[in-house]
């Protein structure tokens, strides 16, 4: 008894040292893949990242797919600093979109808080914001979509049709509108809302900003919270603003009225909403409205094909607050994925459902390591060429001389793409993937990429201006130093609106710029530092 006793104890050991045994070499080969098939990309700056190639471990773990093959071995992806692996290995990453019966895009796990889009009035610095002025007519959830977030004054507002034709998702544009461009671009909206196409109204969001030192002298009233203070016409106000108690006492002539203060207390919002007849403006009176915009001819001409010799702003000599605009389009975007782009940036079509298809199929991965932007390369056709609407057509019109690199002969440096020739000479694949991993570090310190990002980015400082140059240096310095990775996309790209800029001189806006520089290495990059830190592979 005692004989046996000892042989099962001994036979015990022996199978526990076996199964340890076994469990640490399993561990050892794993290579630290993670649980549930996902894979880490959170390994070390310089070494190769790993990714699933084809179809892959993950979808089996995620409830799995279809159909669906097994997983294959891990595959490196390279950053930037890893220049010995072979680029042809970027083709066989898994950020792929072409998996079948997937979920539909509110079932990824993204961690995003859903905003009601109400109209309100907020104030930054100078600028009064009108935020959801003119509202699109349908919702978005805000894991459903990607919002193109982008800005113009009123000459750019033509602009919203090729970009609403193009791009799937929703679009939330500022628009920079003092003095009388107020009403120009009331006008501009309203004719295309009323007159171009439905995805305008569907899909379009317009939020107005006014400038405290150039009001203009009335605004519409196109929301109950803007309030319905009644004045009767010339009692209680000199000069637009309001000197006393207001009354409500009926009158034809009735204006409404709403206070809104500045900081230096003076500029009043004042909404005009007569009841005198109809086109009567030289006393005050307004034309007819469709939900507060005015109505418009559609057999006219639109606003932007006639403009004004010169606008509001060019009379003025106002500069373009073009970082305010840039933050107030992203933070009233009703989705948690954006794409802040300029209004003359189009993109390629289709690219929403592309990159939520590749999103899904990698989302066991989407949210490990460090994190991510995902950058669009940009190009430029000539001004007797029209925008490719794929990648095929772009790369045709490059062999043949027709379409350039974005601001190849203005600041080639700023919008250098790494891997630009691989990327051009790549096999064109169907869907959505992850063609190189970047980093903004030497040669590309001044990149100035535009990407899809996220609402958790670093926002753009708005004391820089359009004429400054440099003003999306600073926000490059922030991703920089969070060390995130700029993932190149393979088959999605923006084109600039027709004609390749050339270089000219511009001694004022050079001056300018020569300032706005001085201002960022005095103050501004002094404040960067303390914020995020410094490293001599980042730079303002």
């Amino acid at each position: 008894m005692l004989f046996q006793r000892r042989l099962i104890i001994r036979a015990s050991l022996f199978l526990n040292f076996c199964v340890l045994t076994y469990v640490a070499l399993q561990a050892a080969q794993g290579g630290g893949n993670g649980s549930g098939g996902s894979v880490n990309l959170s390994g070390d700056p310089v070494s190769a990242q790993t990714v699933y190639g084809g179809e892959t471990e993950s979808s089996a773990s995620t409830g799995g797919v279809p159909g669906a093959a097994s997983a294959q071995p891990p595959l490196a992806l390279p950053t930037e600093t890893d220049t010995e692996v072979s680029t042809s290995t970027l083709e066989q990453a898994n950020w792929s979109s072409d998996a079948t019966n997937e979920p539909p895009p509110a079932e990824l796990r993204i961690d995003c808080r859903q905003t009601e889009g109400g109209f309100a009035y907020t104030q930054r610095g100078q600028f009064w914001i009108l935020n959801n002025y003119v509202r699109a007519d349908k919702s978005f959830r805000c894991n459903e979509s990607i919002t193109y977030t982008t800005h113009g004054d009123v000459t750019f507002l033509d602009n919203v049709i090729p970009l609403v034709q193009r791009w799937d998702g929703p679009l939330s544009m500022a628009v920079y509108a003092p003095g009388t461009d107020y009403d120009t671009a009331m006008n501009s909206i309203a004719y295309l809302r009323q007159c171009t196409i439905p995805a305008v109204n569907e899909r379009v969001t317009f939020h107005l900003v006014l400038d405290e030192r150039h009001f203009p002298r009335a605004i519409r009233k196109l929301h109950p919270s803007q309030g319905s203070i009644l004045v009767p016409e010339g009692h209680g106000t000199t000069g637009g603003q309001s000197t006393g108690p207001t009354s409500t006492t009926a009158d034809a002539n009735h204006k409404r009225t709403v206070q809104v203060h500045s900081s230096n207390g003076q500029a009043v919002i004042r909404v005009e909403r007569s009841g005198m007849a109809a086109g009567s403006a030289a006393d005050g009176g307004i034309l007819p409205e469709i939900g507060g915009l005015p109505v418009v001819n559609c057999s006219q001409p639109a606003p932007w094909s006639t403009p004004p010799k010169k606008t509001y702003k060019q009379i003025k000599n106002l500069t373009y607050p073009v970082n305010v605009l840039r933050n107030v389009a992203r933070q009233n975007a009703p989705t948690h994925y954006i794409l802040a782009s300029d209004a003359e940036l189009y993109p390629s079509p289709n690219l929403v459902g592309d990159f939520f298809a590749m999103l899904r199929r990698n989302e066991s991965i989407l949210h490990l390591g460090r994190p991510k932007i995902f950058v669009l390369p940009i190009f430029e056709v000539y001004s007797n060429q029209t925008v490719p609407t794929s990648k095929a057509e772009l790369l045709s019109k490059l062999q043949q001389g027709l379409a350039v690199p974005f601001h190849q002969k203005v600041c080639s440096y700023c919008h250098s793409l790494p891997k630009s020739k691989e990327w051009m000479t790549a096999n064109i694949s169907q869907g959505l993937h992850v063609f190189h991993i970047a980093k903004r570090h030497k040669p590309y310190q001044r990149w100035e990429p535009i990407y899809i990002g996220t609402q958790d980015d670093p926002l753009y400082d708005e004391r820089l201006t359009w004429e400054g140059k440099s003003d999306k240096m600073t926000q490059g310095y922030a991703l920089c130093m969070l060390d995130y990775d700029f993932m190149i996309l393979d088959n999605a790209f923006l084109v600039h609106r027709p004609g390749v800029k050339i270089p000219r001189k511009e001694p004022v806006r050079d001056a300018m710029a020569k300032k706005q520089s001085a201002v960022i290495r005095s103050a501004i990059y002094r404040e960067l530092k303390i914020m995020y830190g410094q490293n001599n592979d980042c730079i303002v």
